[in-house]
């Protein structure tokens, strides 16, 4: 699938659509502070209850980025990829500033953190974020393994909206490429494709009978990875 950067009139329109209390989570698949109007999208967002941010934080020294995000996030999560200690990264200065505005996590694969310096790397960060994440690698092309794959009904479909940057509308985070295409955002409502036969279509079968589903092991309420309370959730 091609990749490219969602315009802003698409942005605009989208967001028009939804209430406040939707939970908006403007990235997937690639970095959203590369977006040349970055500051003025997480401005829009400044209206929504609910705002998560992911990235790599190579721009978080640009300081009007830093502002965007630390006026209009609630959740900001740094993934690293590679092994990475607080004093080492340019990113500290953020994190300072972030205290109290807004819930900051470090999240890093498995893969990339030795053993031997697990303990050392949850000591050092866990000072500086609100939490440590750390995960097994669950797809490569998308749709890959999460562990031992299931037939439950997945809830995704009726609780997320995936929007691809060029409106395509996606069955959810998991579906990299747009397997399977439910709608198009650039001609339709969000409720002309939330309620649309497509989606219908997708919320009656079961997972076995998607063929994009088939080996996706996701289970709805189940935290994946090893999660550890940082500087303001730890016990006193």
């Amino acid at each position: 699938m091609k990749t490219g950067f969602m315009s802003l009139d698409l942005i605009m329109k989208t967001l028009s659509q939804l209430p406040r209390m939707t939970v908006i989570v403007p990235f997937f698949r690639g970095e959203s502070l590369l977006h040349p109007k970055f500051a003025e999208i997480m401005q829009e967002l400044s209206k929504f209850d609910v705002v998560q941010l992911a990235s790599n934080g190579d721009f978080l020294p640009n300081k009007k980025i830093r502002k965007a995000i630390l006026d209009n996030c609630s959740f900001f999560s740094l993934s690293l990829h590679e092994f990475i200690l607080p004093k080492e990264t340019p990113h500290l200065r953020f994190f300072y500033e972030a205290t109290g505005k807004l819930t900051t996590q470090v999240s890093i694969l498995d893969k990339y953190l030795p053993e031997k310096y697990k303990k050392l790397f949850i000591h050092r960060w866990r000072n500086h974020v609100d939490r440590v994440r750390i995960y097994k690698e669950h797809s490569q092309h998308g749709f890959g393994s999460m562990g031992t794959v299931t037939n439950r009904r997945c809830s995704k479909p009726f609780e997320e909206m995936v929007v691809y940057w060029n409106g395509e509308v996606g069955l959810c985070n998991h579906d990299w490429n747009c397997g399977v295409n439910l709608g198009d955002l650039n001609t339709q409502s969000i409720c002309e494709v939330w309620n649309g036969e497509p989606y219908k279509r997708v919320r009656m079968l079961q997972r076995k009978q998607i063929i994009t589903c088939r080996d996706c092991s996701f289970e709805s309420n189940k935290v994946y990875g090893e999660i550890i309370d940082g500087r303001s959730n730890r016990k006193k």
